[in-house]
């Protein structure tokens, strides 16, 4: 399938493909003489050429270079192709289909996974949740409509099996403020700890906690998923109030990644994740009574 006949590619995309196309004719460059020096294969650059495949920075800057191309419609490109590589899509754009297609579709990319990397700020991330923890969510902080909200509930706990494939591994980074934060009652926030300390046990989760003393020191940054696939590539997903931003390119999943990794430095695991959740549980209980 063409670009100009598939509606999945922006007008943008199909910009990019077109000119890059005709940059390389105007080199005198077949495919094959472009990609062999770059390693890759003919069906890289035409699947490029035919906006099936969204070239990051760095392809754009390779295919630059082999068109020797000038300074002044270099920076262009390389613009259009960072645009490109963080894409934002509304929830309203999002939700179109109904608030749980969107989470089984959300499932669905997650099985093509062979992991995810997770660092959450303000609250437990999704796929640690109870029940009650989500609907509460659900119910306060979205503009999910109610009755959709049990569905909702639903294919988020659904997606959550995920964490049992033993073919794939996570990373998830909370700060404490995010646990210790509540959406609704005690009982449900000493429920969502329990959750956390047993999914912690599982071999396919990594869960750390970076202390409010850790946290002093550590840098401030929205949350985020890293999705990562079998071919290396990754990308980033950053929920807004109004959107969900998307970003692609190699060079900045991995500056997300090694900011992941230094917050997992930081962070509490295993028995001291335990003690620390153990010490959370007894200060809530302690205002029951």
């Amino acid at each position: 399938m063409t670009s100009d006949r598939d509606p999945t590619i922006s007008q943008q995309q199909r910009w990019l493909a077109a000119r890059l196309k005709q940059l390389r004719l105007d080199a005198g460059l077949s495919a094959e003489k472009l990609g062999s020096p770059l390693g890759w294969s003919q069906s890289k650059t035409s699947k490029i050429e035919n906006g099936r495949t969204l070239p990051s920075v760095d392809d754009v800057r390779s295919w630059l270079d082999q068109c020797r191309v000038d300074d002044e419609l270099r920076v262009e490109l390389l613009d259009a192709a960072r645009e490109l590589t963080t894409r934002v899509q509304t929830w309203r754009q999002l939700h179109r289909a109904g608030p749980a297609d969107q989470q089984r579709v959300r499932a669905a990319r997650d099985a093509e996974t062979t992991g995810l990397g997770i660092y959450q700020s303000e609250v437990v991330p999704g796929l640690l949740q109870v029940p009650e923890y989500a609907r509460r969510m659900l119910e306060v902080h979205s503009e999910v409509p109610a009755a959709d909200i049990p569905a909702m509930v639903a294919a988020r706990l659904s997606r959550q099996a995920i964490l049992f494939d033993e073919t794939k591994s996570f990373d998830i980074v909370i700060t404490e403020q995010a646990v210790r934060w509540r959406p609704g009652s005690i009982a449900t926030t000493l429920a969502q700890l329990d959750r956390i300390a047993t999914l912690a046990q599982l071999p396919t989760v990594s869960i750390g906690i970076v202390t409010r003393e850790a946290q002093e020191t550590a840098p401030l940054l929205h949350s985020f998923v890293i999705s990562r696939y079998p071919d290396g590539a990754g990308l980033v997903e950053i929920e807004t109030l109004t959107a969900e931003q998307t970003v692609t390119d190699p060079v900045d999943v991995a500056r997300y990644e090694q900011f992941l990794r230094d917050q997992q430095e930081r962070a509490v695991h295993g028995t001291d994740l335990r003690a620390l959740l153990d010490a959370i549980a007894a200060d809530l209980r302690s205002r029951q009574i």
